[in-house]
């Protein structure tokens, strides 16, 4: 987009209905102007010096270069949100493969900011809006625009704000955002004031009396004899580790019974609470012990690790290599001593010689059969992962974007069905189209809350997704969302659902690599969401994947006790139930408190709802619109 088409094209829809009035009002009163204009030029010349020069306005410079940046989502590693602030034109921030995505700076201070330039990869946003923060929750926008084309925008705004946001709900096409430089003008620091000099007590020219000997002046050598040896205190913990060892602090639980704040941790070990962006910063893409990411900043686990900025200091903190998902790594072999290592070689010798020419060909002999041995093993294992195509014992991550983007949707829904006196409706759909959010709700309800609007006959509400970013959030609890699970990408934009609407058995058809897939994403979904509440994970019978993170059972029989109303889980069948076990599960869920989701893999004819997964990515439904599922690969695994 060219620079001077940004104000006109986003703004468009700002325009006055009266603007064609104006226009005529302002050519018929021009000559009017120009003749006043003359005369009170013509006057002021007169005054000259009385009147004294208005005061020029900061020139705008550049604030946000090397300034701490967080986005919503990254496509792997290798693409950071720093890159789209640190000056360099070859490096580049690009999100993962969904709406909405953002990209927030910290200026470390509050100022005017008047200019916001993008340098846009190819890969850029469609429809997205510039917003300013004070505290970096409540956002205004200043700036939003439905028909970018990428290239380098030029947007010209005026507002005061610490945090600055690019906020996309759209994109070009399959990939993600992408911004090789983001750059934010503003005002510059005020220059402190010079101190006025303070008057001297002393006489000008002092003369010392007769009476009064003269002391001589100390040497520079007493000087610094005389002052006291400057302290260094050794940094808590001391920086000793291994190579590749690191700072590092490990989330715990506060008085409160809840998690530690980020900002309170900054505040504890950098004396600067508003540091926390620094601490988000590096801990950006790491995998924590439980496999899940860090994807707001707001919300920590206790047990996950955050990387620290290199002064950090203070009880708590720890040194050494980064803990994270995976299992430990093995113990480093004992290193042999330089003194012994020459008496290991001087013995191999003694004995090979001793040997005579018997030693080397009993070597080789034994060389080729351990060799043989390994190329079989090699084949074999290869053969075997062909005729059992092992499931990735990893539960994915969910969408990090997405679920933040919906997390923060129905906490606002809540907040406002709370301030209007409204019951929370149930949800059974949620959907992302373009920059609007869409509820499909269990039964029709209206009104709705602002900022929600009714349609489809109270079956519906939709909200833009500016207004749910912005607006005021709940922090009570959303376990009426539990079993909430993105599905993927439709013609029009995410689809997500209720698995615990079924009422019943869910099945999952198709190839068994591709139901495997989608299987591994649901998991991920029901136990990684912000809105899940950590469920037991059963699965049932042969044939299954074998994740490490749930549990294994032979047969149904031995979980049927624990399918008890009141407690919930999510309970995987290798097999269509019997219709004596269908009787019990339908006896189950005929109560409203019964939680539990029950997903057979494979065909089931008494199944509720049922689902094809496809080896082209599409999974199908006769409910649902056709989604892809496989969109997410490089957003899920980019963390990785």
């Amino acid at each position: 987009m060219r620079a001077s088409e940004v104000g006109s094209r986003g703004m468009s829809g700002l325009m006055s209905p009266m603007a064609s009035l104006m226009a005529s009002t302002v050519r018929s009163t021009v000559t009017f102007s120009v003749a006043v204009s003359v005369a009170v030029s013509v006057a002021l010349a007169g005054l000259g010096p009385a009147l004294p020069a208005a005061a020029a306005e900061p020139e705008p410079v550049l604030l946000s270069r090397g300034k701490p940046a967080v986005a919503s989502s990254l496509e792997k590693p290798d693409f950071p949100a720093r890159q789209a602030v640190d000056g360099n034109p070859g490096t580049r921030w690009s999100s993962g493969f969904s709406d909405p995505q953002w990209l927030r700076i910290d200026l470390e201070r509050s100022t005017v900011v008047h200019r916001v330039e993008i340098d846009w990869e190819v890969s850029h946003s469609t429809a997205y809006s510039i917003q300013l923060s004070q505290d970096g929750e409540t956002w205004e926008t200043h700036w939003f625009t439905e028909a970018a084309d990428g290239g380098q925008d030029v947007i010209n705004i005026r507002g005061e704000g610490r945090y600055v946001q690019m906020y996309s709900t759209a994109r070009s096409g399959t990939a993600g955002n992408s911004i090789w430089e983001l750059r934010i003008f503003g005002e510059p620091e005020p220059e402190p004031e010079p101190e006025a000099p303070k008057p001297s007590k002393k006489p000008a020219n002092p003369r010392p009396k007769a009476s009064e000997p003269k002391e001589p002046e100390p040497s520079r050598s007493a000087t610094v004899a005389s002052e006291p040896a400057p302290t260094t205190s050794a940094p808590v913990p001391k920086r000793t580790g291994p190579p590749g060892s690191v700072l590092y602090y490990v989330v715990r639980k506060a008085p409160d019974g809840k998690s530690e704040k980020l900002n309170d941790i900054a505040e504890r070990f950098l004396a600067d609470r508003d540091r926390w962006p620094e601490i988000a910063e590096l801990t950006e893409g790491h995998r924590q012990p439980d496999g899940k990411y860090m994807t707001d900043p707001r919300t920590l686990r206790p047990g996950w690790v955050l990387k620290m900025p290199k002064d950090a200091t203070g009880k708590g903190l720890e040194f050494g290599p980064l803990p994270g998902f995976g299992p430990p790594s093995a113990e480093p072999s004992p290193t042999v001593s330089p003194s012994a290592a020459p008496t290991v070689e001087v013995a191999g010798a003694e004995q090979a010689a001793s040997s005579g020419p018997i030693g080397p060909v009993m070597y080789a002999a034994g060389a080729a059969l351990l060799l043989a041995l390994l190329v079989g093993l090699g084949i074999w294992l290869v053969r075997r992962r062909r005729r059992h195509e092992p499931f990735d014992d990893s539960l994915l991550r969910t969408d990090t974007s997405a679920a933040w983007t919906v997390d923060r949707s129905l906490r606002v829904l809540m907040t406002a069905c709370e301030r209007d006196g409204l019951d929370l409706p149930g949800v059974t759909g949620v959907f992302i189209e373009g920059s609007s959010l869409r509820l499909r709700l269990t039964n029709p309800a209206a009104p709705a809350p602002e900022p929600w609007v009714v349609s489809e006959d109270g079956q519906s509400w939709v909200a833009p997704l500016a207004k749910l970013q912005s607006g005021a959030a709940s922090d009570g609890s959303t376990a009426q969302f539990a079993r909430l699970v993105n599905l993927g990408m439709g013609e029009t934009g995410r689809v997500l659902v209720d698995f615990a609407a079924a009422r019943g058995v869910i099945s999952l058809d198709g190839p068994t690599q591709a139901r495997h897939e989608v299987l591994r994403r649901w998991l991920g979904e029901l136990t990684g969401n912000p809105w899940s509440d950590d469920p037991r994970v059963v699965m049932v019978g042969n044939g299954l994947p074998q994740p490490e993170q749930v549990e294994h059972l032979a047969g149904i029989e031995q979980v049927v006790p624990e399918l008890v109303v009141g407690e919930g889980g999510v309970l995987v069948l290798s097999q269509a139930p019997t219709a004596a076990q269908q009787d019990m599960l339908a006896a189950r869920f005929a109560s409203p408190e019964f939680t539990w989701v029950v997903i057979v893999l494979g065909s089931a004819p008494s199944a509720r709802w049922r689902f094809t997964a496809g080896d082209d990515g599409w999974l199908r439904s006769g409910f649902l619109p056709d989604v892809r599922y496989d969109e997410q690969t490089a957003v899920r695994r980019g963390g990785e």
